[in-house]
């Protein structure tokens, strides 16, 4: 368990709504019987491989991970998946929300901007980091924005800060903080090229400008698609993120993409991208295709290596092990890796053939074929 988790955790366990009175001094029969969710845990990717079985059944999740919904439902928790998108729970909804802040700095005002509707007056916002995460800034510009004050503790390398709705009185209504994003859902246009536009968002992956390792990924494809001994007929895009992988294959007339990446936001982005470009793309939201069970020609990928503020060399085996189990027998994998990732030693174990096929400053490109240990 990480300390982030740990110190939000005594927030999500008994009952709330016992918890909710004792705090108040009510009786909880005088508490609204029809609120059964007073307490909302917002979870990233920040708090992947966490236990949720530990969390009392009435506190819900939002994620805008997959994986992390998936998890939690398994554990009998109410988990939505989306990109943060609140507009399920009416306003006012939650006496406490508890937050461990993410990587972007759009995604965490957009939660504090968020909290201050979902929350009953007297109700909490619970934000947890570390300082070099912003987290003393974003409880200043939480308590701002709440027109309140910010409780903070620090214990080991982690900070909780406690921010308190207060009662609406005349001269508290809301009022956007200086910096504070109000245009989470604002698209971002990026020229593919002087015909093709594509869109992504904050919060989503390479969000600001095209990657420079896809870039070369997507250069690469034309000398890919002419070492197979027959025209690849299906990809996947493994990590599609807003799905420029996607569209650069599209160029090469292949009959079937499938397009699928873990994160709310990239999927939103690249099926937007996919319609718009009229390109007869599936775009499926999974953890690293593992519930994808068809097998393709061709497989490209850009996989990360951090999950939230921490590099994981564990995901680039998770990329490399779904290619292998992915792959129809004659297929091949192309990924594109910083040139620090050992990505030919991890493929070494899952690969017969594992072909370092250009390399920059920054990057490499690998091509994988006749996988043997999916």
């Amino acid at each position: 368990m990480n300390l982030a988790f740990a110190l939000l955790l005594p927030f999500l366990q008994g009952d709330p709504l016992q918890r909710e009175a004792g705090a108040k001094n009510l009786d909880p029969k005088n508490l609204n019987p029809k609120n059964k969710a007073p307490c909302l845990l917002i979870a990233d990717e920040n708090l992947h491989g966490e236990n949720f079985s530990g969390i009392h059944q009435d506190i819900e999740i939002i994620s805008n991970r997959f994986d992390i919904a998936q998890a939690a439902s398994t554990a009998g928790l109410a988990a939505q998946f989306s990109d943060f998108d609140f507009s399920a729970y009416p306003s006012g909804y939650f006496a406490c929300i508890c937050y461990r802040v993410s990587k972007e700095k759009a995604v965490v005002e957009h939660i504090i901007d968020q909290a201050l509707h979902l929350l009953r007056d007297g109700g909490e916002l619970i934000l947890c980091g570390a300082k070099n995460e912003g987290i003393k800034r974003y409880a200043g510009v939480a308590a701002e924005h709440f027109h309140s004050s910010a409780n903070t503790r620090k214990q080991s390398t982690m900070y909780l800060a406690r921010i308190i709705k207060p009662l609406l009185t005349s001269g508290t209504e809301s009022s956007e903080a200086p910096g504070l994003s109000s245009n989470y859902s604002e698209l971002i246009p990026i020229k593919l090229d002087h015909e093709t536009t594509l869109y992504t968002k904050a919060g989503a992956f390479g969000s600001a400008k095209i990657d420079q390792g896809s870039q070369m990924l997507a250069g690469f494809l034309g000398r890919f698609f002419e070492g197979f001994q027959a025209p690849p007929k299906s990809l996947l895009d493994l990590g599609c993120g807003y799905g420029y992988l996607s569209a650069c294959a599209a160029r090469f007339g292949l009959a079937c993409i499938v397009a699928t990446d873990n994160c709310a936001a990239a999927i939103d982005t690249c099926q937007a991208n996919m319609t718009r470009l009229k390109i007869p793309a599936e775009v499926i939201a999974d953890d690293c295709a593992q519930g994808i069970t068809v097998k393709f020609d061709a497989i490209v990928c850009n996989p990360p290596f951090h999950q939230g503020f921490k590099t994981d060399s564990a995901l680039t085996e998770k990329f490399v092990r779904s290619a292998a189990q992915h792959l129809k027998p004659g297929g091949k994998a192309l990924f594109v890796v910083n040139q620090f990732v050992p990505l030919e030693k991890i493929a070494g174990r899952m690969f017969l053939d594992v072909d370092v096929v250009e390399r920059d400053q920054s990057f490499k490109l690998i091509v994988m074929t006749s996988a043997f240990r999916p």
